[in-house]
């Protein structure tokens, strides 16, 4: 009975500190409070289990597609204005909101990237 003087058998594949992603994210949606935000849950289901260097990446891959989807917008915008103004402009505001939504993402990505810490 040497295993019962050591206490439990370490699992397999399982390091100290390293458990998997699913229980990392497990565990950092316990820690919310009941009252959290839907933006709040979110934010820690697509950070928890992440490295910073994966959030960057993350972050890196939905702003430029975000501005390519908004620079395609313009360029779909510039041809409607032969069709019509109105459906020109309109897609240039919705370009303009993903350009804004582009600049948003950017600009939280480093407080993600702080949170994926946190969460370690």
């Amino acid at each position: 009975m040497q295993g019962a003087s050591r206490g439990q058998r370490p699992m397999k594949g399982f390091r100290p500190g390293k458990e998997p992603a699913h229980l990392k994210k497990q565990r950092a949606k316990a820690q919310l409070p009941r009252d959290a935000s839907w933006a709040q849950k979110q934010a820690v289901e697509a950070v928890a289990g992440r490295t910073p260097r994966e959030i960057r990446a993350m972050v890196e891959k939905w702003t430029t597609r975000v501005l390519l989807v908004a620079v395609l917008l313009v360029l779909a915008g510039a041809f409607l204005y032969a069709w019509s103004v109105l459906a020109g402009a309109a897609v240039h505001a919705l370009a303009l909101g993903l350009f804004f939504l582009a600049f948003r993402v950017r600009k939280h990505g480093e407080g993600l990237v702080e949170m994926s810490k946190l969460l370690e």
